[in-house]
C-alpha cells in the first residue's frame, strides 16, 4: 500500500513525507522526506551516534539513502538540533535555547512544518531551520500542542530576519 501511495504521488508531484518507527522503520522507499530522530536512526541501521558531527551523520545519511533512495533525510537530534541531508548537501542546525517543559508532539510537529514547507517549495535550509524551530517551541508546552503559527512567525523573523 505505501508503495503505490508514494508511486502515485510522486507521478502527481506530490511529496511525500515519513517519521518511521522502529518496526518498519526500512519500509518507505523513495520517499521525498525521511524524518527519523536519532534513537530511530540508531536502532534502524543498527549503529551508535554517540558523536553527532555532521561526518558521522552523513555518514548515516549516505548508508540511509543507498538502502531507502529517499530525497532528504531530516533527522531530529533533540537538544542538538536538526540535520538535514541531500545526495549533494548535509548541515547541521542547532537547537535554540528553550525552556523545555514537555517534549511530546515535537517530532509531529516538526514533520508537519516540514511537509508544509516541501509543499511550498522552501528551500531545504529554511525547511530545517523553521521545522526545529517549530519542534522546539511546541515543548515549550505541557502536553501536546499545536503550533502557534504567530509565535513561529515571530520568532522565524526575530531569529533569522524576514
Amino acid at each position: 500500500l505505501v508503495e503505490q501511495v508514494v508511486l502515485m504521488c510522486t507521478k502527481q508531484g506530490i511529496p511525500t513525507c515519513v517519521d518511521p518507527k522502529k518496526k518498519n522503520f526500512l519500509n518507505y522507499q523513495n520517499t521525498t522526506l525521511f524524518k527519523p530522530n536519532k534513537k530511530e536512526l540508531e536502532e534502524g541501521l543498527n549503529i551508535d551516534l554517540k558523536n553527532c558531527n555532521i561526518a558521522n551523520l552523513s555518514k548515516a545519511h549516505s548508508s540511509l539513502q543507498k538502502i531507502l533512495n529517499h530525497s532528504i533525510s531530516l533527522i531530529t537530534l533533540s537538544d542538538k538540533g536538526v540535520f538535514i541531508a541531500t545526495k549533494d548537501s548535509a548541515e547541521l542546525i542547532p537547537a535554540h535555547l528553550r525552556n523545555i517543559s514537555d517534549v511530546s508532539g515535537a517530532g509531529d510537529t516538526v514533520i508537519s512544518v516540514a511537509a508544509l514547507c516541501l509543499s511550498c517549495q522552501v528551500d531545504n535550509t529554511v525547511l530545517a531551520h523553521i521545522s526545529n524551530l517549530a519542534g522546539g517551541l511546541v515543548c515549550e508546552k505541557v502536553g501536546v500542542v499545536p503550533i502557534d503559527k504567530n509565535r513561529l512567525l515571530e520568532e522565524s523573523i526575530r531569529l533569522y530576519g524576514e
